[in-house]
């Protein structure tokens, strides 16, 4: 079946929201309540002493329901609090079993986008990846969108990320002073 390529942003839509809606039931399960616990520890995972307040911007809360995340982080006994950087604020850390639930929660994301992409020949797979990285590259303009974007992401299946490769770029070109995969022209 040969579609015109105009269905190109239709298909990528519906493929988008197959993708978004497996993994969000696959991260939903893991941690046996919504998405935004899941993300949550996700997140934690990779940049520990975080912030409530910073955490919530990277997943779109507001500021109270940021305080009610991580109120259940807590009480699921998750995350714990720690002296932060100033006297006002708290770092969050994760927990022996909030790890344990985050390292879960990545297996069980895994797992469900292999499983849609196992119609996927290997050459196939081959495509996707270039296409995703040339998608994805452009799309970060500070530190909290790269935040944002890989917030539910495996970083150690994707060492060289293309997401963090277009922000040093950016970021680069911004502020003048070269950086690995960037040029300050």
């Amino acid at each position: 079946m040969n579609l015109p390529v105009e269905s190109a942003p239709n298909l990528l839509g519906a493929v988008a929201l197959l993708a978004a809606a497996q993994m969000r039931t696959s991260v939903t399960a893991s941690v046996g309540a919504g998405g935004a616990l899941a993300e949550a520890l996700v997140v934690l995972k990779d940049q520990p002493g975080a912030t409530a307040d910073w955490l919530g911007r990277v997943l779109g809360l507001t500021q109270p329901g940021a305080a009610h995340l991580v109120r259940r982080l807590r009480e699921q006994g998750w995350v714990e609090r720690r002296a932060g950087a100033d006297a006002r604020s708290r770092a969050l850390h994760l927990t022996p079993e909030g790890a344990s639930v985050a390292t879960r929660t990545l297996h069980a994301r895994a797992e469900a986008l292999s499983a849609l992409l196992a119609p996927l020949s290997a050459e196939q797979r081959l495509h996707l990846v270039d296409i995703a990285q040339t998608l994805l590259r452009h799309e970060v303009t500070d530190a909290r969108s790269l935040a944002h974007l890989c917030r539910l992401c495996d970083r150690a299946r994707c060492p060289q990320c293309p997401v963090h490769a277009g922000y040093l770029e950016r970021s680069a070109a911004v502020d003048g002073v070269p950086r690995p995969g960037g040029s300050a022209d």
